[in-house]
């Protein structure tokens, strides 16, 4: 008798997700040890909210203890997320200019309908991507299809329009997802998301979602996720990530290649009191000649690992 009894109705919350297991992994394209793709992140906080919209139950940010989603005009957390469009974001990118790192910058609807910044940040990154609606308004499985399927094309609309860029990466804000989305998305023409951290190799889909490739951007290394609902220390922060890479590689000579999603927030890390972080880490990291770095749009599958792949 199984351990776990699961009822007979459940359904698989990712029911498009290809297994592989160690140490039977398929070949993806990387040939380097470990491949980290950079993605900075220009989402902006919307204030209200739309009548109608689905809000997530917490968010980081602003002064206090206090983590839900607040009344209108707290201006201590507006400015703090508005400071990653202005200030921070553009800080990550002269950053990682400055170490040869290549960046994707995901933009939501709001972001891009700012004056100005959608083209600046075209004209900057190396990739868009897509983020949703606001940082502030989700996805959520009480959206019928019809919902969802909007709120999709028009986040892609919106930032194509403003960046002058064609879109095919997507991460949903707060990541959230419903179990249609990965259908969705790739009836859209997204080629990869980043909202699942289900592994540390990319993982290509099936089914209704075939096309589509989960990349794990990682929310353990992810700045928003460590320093403010974590809260690490900074410095321990930049320890972690020195303690991911050094173990994705050690694990790399026995198991295969390994990837890593850096996932960081203009308002976060593009801060002046942690912006060294960012600083020094990618210049360690680009120093190593067992790490290449890699657009998410570039980090592909090839056939033989996805028509291998077994299914749940």
């Amino acid at each position: 008798m199984p351990i776990i009894e699961h009822p007979a109705d459940a359904v698989p919350y990712a029911p498009d997700i290809p297994r592989s297991y160690e140490p039977f992994r398929p070949a993806w394209s990387s040939q380097a040890p470990l491949t980290v793709s950079l993605l900075l992140h220009a989402p902006r906080y919307a204030d209200p909210v739309p009548a109608g919209s689905h809000k997530p139950l917490a968010m980081q940010g602003g002064v206090g203890r206090e983590t839900g989603e607040p009344r209108p005009g707290q201006v201590a957390r507006l400015s703090q997320w508005d400071f990653g469009l202005t200030t921070g974001i553009f800080r990550l990118l002269d950053i990682a200019d400055r170490y040869g790192v290549p960046a994707a910058v995901a933009l939501d609807s709001h972001s891009a309908a700012l004056p100005g910044l959608g083209r600046a940040l075209g004209e900057r990154a190396g990739e868009i991507a897509a983020r949703g609606a606001a940082a502030n308004m989700v996805l959520d499985p009480a959206m019928d299809a019809a919902a969802e399927h909007a709120y999709i094309t028009a986040s892609v609309d919106a930032v194509q329009a403003a960046t002058g860029r064609r879109i095919t990466g997507w991460f949903s804000p707060e990541r959230t997802s419903t179990p249609r989305t990965t259908a969705l998305l790739a009836a859209e023409g997204i080629t990869w998301f980043g909202d699942w951290t289900l592994d540390e190799v990319p993982a290509a889909l099936s089914g209704d979602a075939a096309g589509l490739t989960a990349l794990p951007f990682s929310l353990e290394t992810e700045d928003m996720f460590a320093l403010y609902a974590r809260g690490l220390p900074f410095e321990d922060y930049e320890q972690l990530l020195d303690d991911t890479v050094d173990q994705l590689l050690e694990d790399a000579r026995s198991s295969g290649q390994r990837f890593l999603g850096l996932s960081w927030f203009g308002w976060v890390l593009g801060q002046a009191c942690f912006a060294d972080v960012a600083e020094s880490f990618l210049g360690r990291l680009a120093a190593r000649p067992d790490v290449v770095f890699a657009l998410p749009s570039d980090v592909l599958l090839q056939p033989a690992a996805a028509a291998g792949a077994v299914r749940p």
